[in-house]
């Protein structure tokens, strides 16, 4: 079956499932287009700004499709269908590019890349708040991204701190519902670039309380079996970390030099 066929048989299979509709906004059937799956507003790593897809992951997939000969093409899809790997598996997309954090559990639904960012959790609060930390989130409902990392650590903590973890499927629906004053959730739990950036370009009203310390590494994501890809990945990673191409892309989104944080 070829490349065409064994996506279009997957996009029918997924009717019901969510993933079609995103399965269809890509041609994904065009040898010359790299199909991206990821999931907005996630930013300073994907985001819309005047109608086109922005950021740091946007830009690394540019260049990996420069690579490769081909144009990038967005997918949006649920950030839980990435992570996953059922996206990706399905053919939806021939990558997932959505500051996903490397675990165990996704190294063995998909195949990741090498890291290319250091990432860490924050505690966020909502207008008012007089929460300072994690110690004072008893009662407290706290959102999370359905299927990240952060919802990992919330589910893993939630018990000794005595909150509720309510989980949304962008950090776009957590800011709204912590900013609309329905009181739904009083604080957040993701991942730090991203409510800080969201948090200096807009969400003003919201806080930084507490940096949470996981040392998570965020990696690219491809099917499986596709060790092609992953290979040209890699090597596009490891071409960029040596011609300083990377150190002035992290300049440029996350808007401070790199220092080698990778290593940490």
């Amino acid at each position: 079956m070829n490349t065409y066929a064994r996506r279009a048989a997957a996009a029918l299979a997924l009717i019901g499932t969510g993933l079609a509709a995103a399965a269809c906004t890509a041609d994904a059937g065009d040898e010359d287009t790299l199909t991206v799956c990821t999931n907005i507003p996630f930013e300073p790593f994907e985001y819309r700004e005047d109608g086109e897809y922005v950021g740091f992951d946007i830009d690394l997939m540019n260049l990996l499709a420069e690579r490769l000969d081909q144009t990038v093409e967005i997918v949006e899809i649920q950030f839980e269908s990435i992570s996953s790997g059922e996206a990706l598996n399905a053919g939806t997309c021939d990558i997932a590019a959505a500051g996903m954090s490397i675990t165990e559990e996704r190294q063995s639904a998909m195949g990741i890349s090498q890291a290319y960012y250091r990432a860490d959790q924050a505690l966020v609060v909502g207008p008012g708040s007089t929460v300072t930390g994690l110690d004072g989130l008893e009662g407290v409902n706290v959102a999370v991204q359905s299927g990240s990392t952060g919802e990992a650590y919330a589910d893993s903590v939630k018990d000794q701190y005595g909150f509720t973890p309510v989980a949304f499927e962008s950090m776009g629906d957590i800011a709204t519902a912590m900013t609309s004053g329905s009181g739904s959730v009083a604080a957040s739990i993701a991942d730090l670039a991203t409510w800080t950036d969201m948090i200096e370009t807009g969400a003003s009203d919201l806080t930084l309380v507490q940096t949470i310390e996981t040392a998570e590494h965020y990696g690219f994501a491809v099917q499986k079996d596709d060790t092609e890809l992953l290979d040209e990945v890699n090597s596009m990673l490891d071409e960029i970390f040596k011609d300083g191409t990377y150190a002035e892309l992290y300049e440029k989104w996350i808007g401070e030099p790199y220092t080698g944080e990778l290593d940490q």
